[in-house]
C-alpha cells in the first residue's frame, strides 16, 4: 500500500478498493483523502483510537490534517499515516511472519472490539512489517461493529445450517468474513506450511493475491495428502462455529479458539543446507571489533561506520551476521534470501533483540513483476484523483527495496559459475537497488569452496575452459561502468577481495 518516491506536487493516488477513502503520496506525505459522506465516520473512528490510544496495538500512526494540502480535491477530511521505511508483502515473509501476522490480526480485533470497533476486512495485504514488528496500514477498514453489516462484499452471509437460527447477526457478518478472507489468505497458508511445504504456500499466496487474481487458496489442495491434518482443521472449524453462538458484539471465544489454532501450527521451516553457513565458517562472533574477525568483517564493518548509511540492504544475506552488524551499527536494514530456513532464523533473531532488521524471502535472479489488479475490482468512480489503469498493486522489489547502499557477500560466484550470468548481468541485478554505494565481493576460481564443493558451481564444472572471462580484473572493468568510484580491497581469504563502488 505504501511508498514510492514523488518528487512531484501533484497527488500520487495509490491502488485501493476502499469506499470510504483513497490513499495517495504527496510531498512524501502518506495521506487519506476521506470521501465526502464518510468524514464523520472515520472522525468518529479516529477520535476513538486516539482517546484511548489503541494506536499501541499496531494501527498505524495517523493524525488528522486540519488543513487540506490540495484543497482542489474537496474531500470530507484528510488523515495523515506514518510512512513505514518498506513495503512487503506476504508471499515474501517467512512462515514465523506470516504467523505472528495473523496472531497480531486476532489480537487487534479483540482489542478494538473492546471499543465498539472493528476490521471489515480480514486479510494480510493490509499490514506491513516495521522491522520485525506488523503494522496495520489500513485505517478506513476500522469501523463500528454495527457497520458491519452495510459492507456489500459480505452480504448475503452464508449461515451453516446448523447455525443459521443461534447465531446473532453480528457471528453472522463476523464468521462471512473470516471464511471470505481470513481462511484462504491466513489461515489456509500455515497449515499449507505446517505440512511442511513453505514454498509452495509462498508461490500459492502470489497466485491469488488478493484482488489480482480470480481465485484463492482451497482445502482441498492442502488435505488431500494429509488426513490428519485434514480432520484437525475439520475439527477447530467446528469449535469456532460453536464459539460463534456467544451473543453480542464481541465474539472473544471465537477469536480464541482461533488464536489456539494458529499457535499450534509448526509453521517454520526445518534446517537447509545453509542455516549453519556462519558458525561452520567461524564467523558467527561477536558484534564487536576483536581480533578474532576476519579481515572481511573488519572491512565491512571500518565502511558502513565511515559511510554511515540510513538504509542498507543485505543480498543473499543467509542468517544475516552482517545484517546485524548494521543494525547495530544504526542502519534500517532490509535482509533478503532466497533460503527462507535461513530469514525465518534472522526474523527470530532480529526480533528478540529489536533490530532494526526486515527479512524477506527472495531471489533477485527471478524478480517478481509489478502485479495490476482486476479490472473490475478497481473504483476510480469514487476517486477524486483519478485512476490509472495500469497502476500496480504490487510493486516490483527495485522500486521499493532500494537503499543508500547494498552489501553483496558469497553472491557473484553463485551467479556467474554456478548459473551461468555474465558480469554485467550480475552488476545489472544488483545495481539497481542502491541508491550510493555497493560493497561486493568477488571470489576467485581458485577459492576451495569452489574447488570443494562442484555440486554448487554446475555451469563451471561442466566446462571450467569457457569460464576465462571470469576473472577479477574483468570484474573490475565491468564495475566501473557502471560506478564513478571503485576501491580494492584484499580480504579472507586471499581468494576473495571486498570492492567498494560509489556512484
Amino acid at each position: 500500500m505504501l511508498m514510492m518516491e514523488d518528487k512531484l506536487d501533484a497527488p500520487k493516488r495509490l491502488v485501493g478498493f476502499d469506499s470510504g477513502g483513497e490513499v495517495f503520496l504527496s510531498q512524501g506525505r502518506v495521506l487519506r483523502g476521506i470521501y465526502q459522506g464518510n468524514g464523520t465516520l472515520y472522525r468518529q473512528v479516529l477520535h476513538t483510537c486516539e482517546a484511548h490510544d489503541l494506536f499501541r496495538f499496531g494501527i498505524v500512526a495517523t493524525r488528522e490534517t486540519h488543513v487540506n494540502p490540495h484543497p482542489d480535491l474537496p474531500y470530507d477530511l484528510v488523515l495523515e499515516h506514518e510512512r513505514i521505511p518498506f513495503i512487503s508483502y506476504p508471499h515474501e515473509w517467512s512462515a514465523s511472519m506470516l504467523k505472528a501476522a495473523a496472531l497480531f490480526h486476532i489480537d487487534l480485533y479483540t482489542e478494538l472490539g473492546a471499543h465498539g470497533l472493528t476490521i471489515k476486512d480480514w486479510h494480510p495485504y493490509n499490514i506491513l512489517f516495521r522491522n520485525t514488528e506488523p503494522v496495520f496500514v489500513d485505517f478506513a477498514s476500522i469501523i463500528p461493529i454495527v457497520n458491519l453489516q452495510d459492507e456489500e462484499y459480505l452480504n448475503p452471509p452464508q449461515f451453516p445450517f446448523l447455525f443459521r437460527y443461534i447465531w446473532d447477526t453480528t457471528s453472522a457478518y463476523f464468521y462471512e468474513m473470516y471464511r471470505r478472507m481470513c481462511v484462504p489468505y491466513f489461515l489456509l497458508p500455515l497449515y499449507l506450511m505446517h505440512g511442511g511445504d513453505q514454498t509452495m504456500a509462498q508461490i500459492r499466496l502470489f497466485e491469488t493475491t488478493l484482488n489480482a487474481a480470480g481465485s484463492v487458496i482451497s482445502e482441498w489442495e492442502l488435505f488431500s495428502p494429509s488426513p490428519l491434518n485434514w480432520m484437525y482443521y475439520k475439527i477447530m472449524s467446528s469449535l469456532k462455529k460453536g464459539a460463534l453462538v456467544q451473543r453480542g458484539s464481541l465474539k472473544t471465544l471465537f477469536l480464541r479458539v482461533l488464536g489456539k489454532e494458529i499457535k499450534r501450527l509448526c509453521a517454520s521451516p526445518k534446517s537447509s543446507a545453509y542455516s549453519g553457513y556462519y558458525s561452520a565458517k567461524g564467523e558467527e562472533l561477536s558484534f564487536e571489533p576483536s581480533y578474532d574477525w576476519t579481515l572481511k568483517q573488519e572491512i565491512i564493518y571500518e565502511t558502513i561506520r565511515r559511510v554511515q548509511p540510513e538504509t542498507l540492504l543485505d543480498v543473499a544475506c543467509n542468517t544475516g551476521w552482517f545484517s546485524i552488524l548494521a543494525a547495530k551499527l544504526g542502519c534500517k536494514v532490509v535482509a533478503i534470501d532466497i533460503d527462507e530456513t535461513c530469514i525465518d532464523i534472522l526474523y527470530k533473531r532480529a526480533k528478540k533483540d529489536a533490530l532494526s532488521i526486515l527479512p524477506l524471502v527472495m531471489d533477485l535472479t527471478r524478480p517478481k513483476p509489478d502485479v495490476l489488479p482486476l479490472e473490475f475490482e478497481n473504483e476510480p468512480q469514487l476517486s477524486m484523483i483519478g485512476s490509472d489503469s495500469h497502476l500496480p498493486l504490487l510493486l516490483s522489489a527495485d522500486k521499493r527495496l532500494h537503499c543508500d547502499m547494498v552489501i553483496a557477500l558469497g553472491i557473484v560466484h553463485h551467479l556467474a559459475l554456478g548459473k551461468g550470468l555474465g558480469f554485467a548481468d550480475v552488476i545489472e541485478i544488483i545495481k539497481k537497488y542502491t541508491n550510493k554505494y555497493l560493497l561486493i565481493e568477488f571470489v576467485a576460481k581458485e577459492d576451495e569452496l569452489i574447488t570443494n564443493e562442484p555440486s554448487f558451481f554446475p555451469e563451471f564444472n561442466s566446462n571450467p575452459h569457457i569460464f576465462d572471462w571470469y576473472t577479477l580484473d574483468n570484474f573490475i572493468m565491468e564495475l566501473k561502468r557502471n560506478f564513478s568510484h571503485v576501491d580494492i580491497q584484499k580480504s579472507y581469504p586471499d581468494s576473495r577481495s571486498i570492492v567498494i563502488c560509489e556512484k
